[in-house]
């Protein structure tokens, strides 16, 4: 049982390690084709894409997109092109349980929300979604973004252009770095749910400790004892023989034997009518 639950969590460990999916968010069709090129999600792709000369992220001419040893990971991308867009996709990952790792997010998306209001959006809902900002204008100043978002070690600025290199690396340790806090997230969950279950056992305990010093303040008053048969009358005005009384409101066995003098009058005489009826 024990290797099945270790079992289970190192599988679910390495789900975990294996999430690199990618949310792109831009408003203009071919950045999210440069970002296809840029961030493979198959190992054939690193072969087949020719050099990006001019675009978004600058004049690339002269950088390789396909390099002659194979990325460190490869990627699940989704695209959306307006900020109601990526949020309704954000929302449906969750709900999936296939959340987004990443979220790349361009900050002009014309008419509707701009990237700056759908990340504070999102975060609202799902805090711990790493973002990357990226823009070619000053339409907000790092201090305005952090004013309307918070501040947070989970949101990075990049500003366009930007070469290659900086979008694999912040793909590779971004998504490393939200797997890293689930696992850290879901072992303090462990600990707080072993510590309330571990509370809930020392509560019962307590319960019945009291239970048990409430019994023995019983028996240390007065007991209402019949001065004839010597039963006890309890809570329910019930009348009950001792034994039975101590049997049921202490933890105490009762055995049964003779005394003395009950021998004397009792089992004396028994003996005796035996003893006559033997020599008749």
């Amino acid at each position: 049982m024990q290797n099945t639950k270790v079992a289970e969590e190192q599988q679910q460990n390495a789900e975990e390690e294996s999430n690199r999916r990618i949310l792109i968010v831009d408003d203009n069709a071919a950045i999210h084709e440069d970002f296809t090129k840029i961030l493979p999600s198959q190992p054939e792709e690193l072969d087949s894409f020719d050099d990006l000369e001019k675009g978004l992220f600058g004049d690339l001419a002269g950088q390789d997109l396909s390099t002659s040893s194979p990325d460190p990971a490869y990627y699940e991308l989704t695209h959306a092109y307006q900020g109601e867009e990526a949020f309704r996709l954000v929302e449906k990952a969750e709900a999936d349980d296939k959340p987004f790792a990443l979220v790349f997010m361009d900050v002009r998306m014309p008419p509707g929300w701009d990237g700056i209001e759908t990340i504070k959006r999102i975060w609202e809902r799902w805090p711990h979604l790493e973002m990357v900002i990226c823009t070619a204008y000053s339409d907000y100043s790092w201090e305005k973004i952090l004013a309307k978002v918070g501040t947070t070690d989970q949101l990075m600025f990049l500003r366009k252009p930007f070469d290659v290199i900086s979008v694999k690396q912040m793909a590779l340790a971004l998504t490393k770095k939200w797997n890293l806090g689930l696992r850290a997230r879901r072992y303090v969950e462990d600990l707080e749910r072993a510590v309330e279950e571990r509370t809930k056992e020392l509560n019962r305990k307590v319960v019945e400790l009291q239970k048990a010093m409430d019994e023995i303040q019983v028996l240390q008053g007065i007991l209402p004892m019949c001065m004839y048969c010597h039963k006890i009358r309890d809570d329910d005005n019930y009348w009950q023989r001792v034994d039975e009384y101590l049997q049921g409101h202490t933890v105490a066995n009762v055995s049964h034997s003779v005394c003395p003098q009950c021998y004397e009058s009792a089992m004396s005489s028994m003996l005796k009518e035996i003893q006559e009826e033997e020599e008749d």
